[in-house]
């Protein structure tokens, strides 16, 4: 029987539930329909800056107050920002679900942004840029977006800069919170042993309550602009436009022991009907330990330890990004064995017990996904966000079964077969 629930307040947010008797615990989580890729350039990481002020003081509860009342419960709080979204989650027992909403809610609503907190705050982020670059595996990751999508804004680094985390004021990230922070472009997700209607009457109260505090009784007065269709994952990128890419070799100078590498190459959308081609395709090239670069690179070659593939999905596009760390002595030979790979594999189908094997991989790793209430959380989330539909378990596993050799080698050919069409970024010292 069907334990997926939706229902849209009046206050505009969207709440989507999923009901699991046997669970003890739940999983709350604000979704926030923005990220870096919506900032202009003058105020890049600023959806990072306000996810850390949100945790900084309410206008009933201190930072302290937060974390004692988290610790209290015996529970985890927390939060990430990303390229197009933002999310706020906690996980409790099923007991304490409205006291966990309550919070939620005080931080995603009531937050004081306190200009003493504000300064304080653009320490804290300028030391977590600085601790991201000393960690080489971090840093070119970083560097490898930056380079790929360039001057777009799925460029921008996520923590932004150093220049614009010291341009933040007040004024700033109010403009920005009541553009974006508004329940019109929120979906709060559930899961776990929980009622729906307890859950959406919960939330429908603790937000109306803050709209009457704040003397705000009509929702279209949050910041939204009248008569607009606030979907912010469009707001500065089209769904059908592609996004420019950089392609050739991209040396970055640090004094390391190793190089550390990415080979990129353009990928799919999130929302493609190859989604599932990728993931078994990805999980043939370099997702799991029996994967092809891990077997030839790492266990036959001995060039890495660390070596991987990963497929990223964004709402206009995507790309497919192999990452390893070798000798310096050993650049060359390693990215040679890659591409080798990788050119073998549009060359010729993957036979079909790798394929049987994949596929395998794919469907019970989902399915073990489904014993978590985080999990389940953050799945409902990202189908509404971005299909506006619930993906039954069911409808998942037959995605992954039709998967087939020529689906698979149809993709390896649009991702691979074009030679130019390839991204290097290398961080180290000179290599030859």
């Amino acid at each position: 029987m069907r334990q997926v629930y939706k229902d849209i307040l009046e206050s505009g947010a969207t709440v989507i539930t999923e009901r699991k008797s046997y669970f003890d615990s739940i999983s709350i989580g604000f979704w926030v329909k923005t990220g870096s890729s919506n900032e202009p350039s003058d105020i890049n990481g600023i959806s990072h800056f306000i996810e850390h002020m949100l945790f900084k003081g309410t206008k009933k509860r201190s930072y302290l107050d937060i974390d004692k009342e988290i610790d209290i419960m015996g529970g985890a709080l927390n939060a990430f920002t990303g390229n197009e979204l933002t999310c706020f989650y906690t996980k409790v027992l099923a007991k304490n679900y409205e006291r966990a909403i309550d919070l939620l809610t005080d931080i995603m609503f009531n937050s004081l942004f306190s200009a003493s907190e504000i300064e304080k705050e653009k320490s804290v982020v300028l030391q977590e840029i600085m601790g991201a670059q000393d960690d080489p595996y971090d840093y070119v990751h970083d560097l490898f977006h930056e380079d790929f999508y360039g001057n777009s804004f799925y460029g921008n680094p996520i923590l932004g800069n150093a220049e614009t985390v010291q341009s933040f004021d007040k004024d700033k990230i109010i403009k920005y919170f009541n553009e974006y922070y508004v329940p019109q472009n929120i979906i709060v997700s559930v899961a776990g042993n929980i009622d729906h209607s307890k859950v959406v009457a919960s939330i429908d109260s603790f937000i109306k309550k803050f709209y009457k505090e704040n003397n705000q009784n009509k929702f279209n007065n949050s910041g939204l602009k009248s008569g607009k269709n606030h979907d912010s994952l469009n707001t500065l990128n089209s769904v059908n436009k592609k996004i420019p890419k950089n392609y050739g070799e991209f040396f970055h100078s640090k004094d390391l022991e190793q190089i550390h590498f990415i080979l990129g190459f353009d990928g799919i959308k999130k929302t493609d009907k190859e989604y599932y081609v990728m993931e078994i395709l990805n999980t043939v090239l370099g997702g799991s330990v029996s994967s092809r670069l891990f077997q030839e690179v790492r266990e036959k070659k001995g060039l890495a330890y660390s070596i991987y593939s990963s497929s990223v999905f964004h709402r206009t596009d995507g790309y497919v990004l192999i990452y390893a760390g070798v000798a310096k002595d050993k650049f060359k030979t390693a990215k040679d064995v890659i591409l080798n790979i990788v050119n073998e594999l549009s060359e010729n189908k993957i036979s079909a017990d790798d394929i049987s094997n994949a596929k395998k991989h794919v469907s019970d790793s989902f399915l073990l996904g489904l014993e978590s209430s985080s999990n389940l959380m953050t799945r409902n989330a990202l189908n509404e966000i971005y299909y506006s539909k619930y993906i039954s378990k069911s409808q998942v596993l037959k995605k992954i079964e039709a998967v087939n050799d020529d689906s698979i080698f149809n993709l390896t050919n649009k991702i691979f077969s074009d030679r130019n069409k390839v991204l290097v970024t290398v961080l180290g010292k000179e290599h030859s």
